[in-house]
């Protein structure tokens, strides 16, 4: 009898406590769902491939909506905003779900639509995770948060979402479908929707306009900038230690220890992106800490600040493209790789007015080492930045 009463009271106790995980999840379950935190929707495109919203919308769990800008020409930097921002609704805004939009592509002539679900929980955890604070030029601590959704456009119907503010991640892609539901007048003022498209098209790049001549617009360039890798990053010296770091990736993600921590450099379970430029805060057998400046790969005959400032499109893509090429032939022939950087046996420390190069960026196996040939490492004091 006493046996039995046990066994009732222990499988209550296991029902209370199944109840309770439930009741909380649900609880988390809905905190995703309903609060609110401040953000703005942006959007943007390339300047290799223009292209304006007709319409777009953020939709939430409970029905509302958020609009997203549009009507903008968007012709800059895929990943960068082309629009501004939109305030969408309150300055608090709870975390979507979805995501619906149609927009025009001018290089294709073509409309395209899209209604997409998005990865809410994932949002919502980033927007939720306490990244510190940072100081302004005024001295006031300021908290660091996640506040943008930025959408970019690329071509076929190629639909990127990053969350920016603390640093920038990429969220997803979606791929959307050609749509010929859309009333030109009711999107162009020009009527004569071959004139008008003709009139956009000149004013594109040289190379964008020939691959519309031979109908080879793609978005194949955009999506090898998303390609990740296995690899961890590290050093040759054992007495340097990472303390801090920012990365900035060719997907234009870029991560840092706030964001991320530092387990980042060391794990090889999700996959990074191509790094363009790393700074790092480094520990090691000196006086001071050093600040280390390192660009992983320049094109072809440029220095550091004109690769910095590239503006001609073709050069952008032509620099990108050498970077991907260098990653691509190394990964496809290794695993278990490390991106570390090579510092000289003997660091020549640099200053802002005379920089020196005091090492290079190498990929490495067990049984193969590249070094990138056009990579730049600048070492300095870091109080004397």
């Amino acid at each position: 009898m006493k046996t039995n009463i046990k066994k009732q009271l222990k499988n209550l106790a296991i029902i209370a406590l199944i109840a309770i995980v439930a009741s909380c999840k649900k609880d988390k379950d809905m905190m995703e769902k309903f609060e609110s935190f401040e953000w703005d929707a942006q959007t943007g495109s390339d300047e290799t491939a223009p292209m304006r919203i007709f319409y777009g919308k953020f939709i939430m769990s409970d029905g509302s909506t958020g609009f997203i800008p549009s009507g903008d020409y968007l012709n800059g930097n895929w990943g960068s905003s082309g629009s501004g921002s939109m305030s969408v609704g309150e300055d608090r805004k709870k975390v979507p779900d979805s995501l619906k939009i149609v927009w025009f592509s001018y290089a294709e002539n073509k409309f395209f639509e899209g209604h997409f679900q998005l990865p809410q929980k994932k949002m919502y955890d980033i927007f939720k995770k306490d990244y510190g604070t940072y100081k302004t030029p005024d001295g006031e601590n300021n908290k660091s948060t996640f506040n943008t959704l930025l959408l970019a456009i690329a071509p076929q119907g190629m639909i990127t979402l990053w969350m920016q503010g603390a640093g920038s991640i990429e969220i997803g892609t979606y791929q959307a479908k050609e749509t010929f539901d859309i009333d030109w007048d009711s999107f162009s003022k020009n009527p004569n929707r071959y004139e008008a498209v003709k009139d956009y098209q000149k004013d594109m790049p040289v190379f964008v306009q020939d691959e519309i001549l031979k109908g080879k617009i793609s978005n194949q360039y955009f999506k090898n900038r998303q390609q990740r890798y296995h690899y961890t990053i590290g050093t040759n010296k054992k007495d340097f230690t990472i303390i801090d770091y920012n990365v900035d990736f060719i997907n234009n993600e870029v991560i840092s220890k706030t964001t991320t921590g530092l387990e980042f450099l060391t794990d090889t379970t999700k996959g990074k992106a191509i790094p363009e430029v790393i700074f790092m805060l480094i520990k090691g057998p000196f006086y001071h800490n050093l600040e280390v400046r390192i660009w992983v790969d320049l094109l072809d005959g440029k220095t550091t600040t004109e690769n910095d400032e590239i503006q001609n499109p073709l050069e952008k893509r032509a620099f990108n493209n050498q970077l991907m090429e260098r990653f691509k032939t190394f990964f496809e022939q290794n695993k278990d790789v490390q991106l570390y950087i090579k510092f000289d046996d003997k660091i020549v420390k640099s200053n802002i007015k005379n920089p020196v190069y005091s090492g290079k960026v190498c990929l490495k196996s067990a049984t193969a080492e590249m070094e990138i040939p056009n990579s730049k490492v600048e070492v300095y004091d870091e109080e004397k930045l």
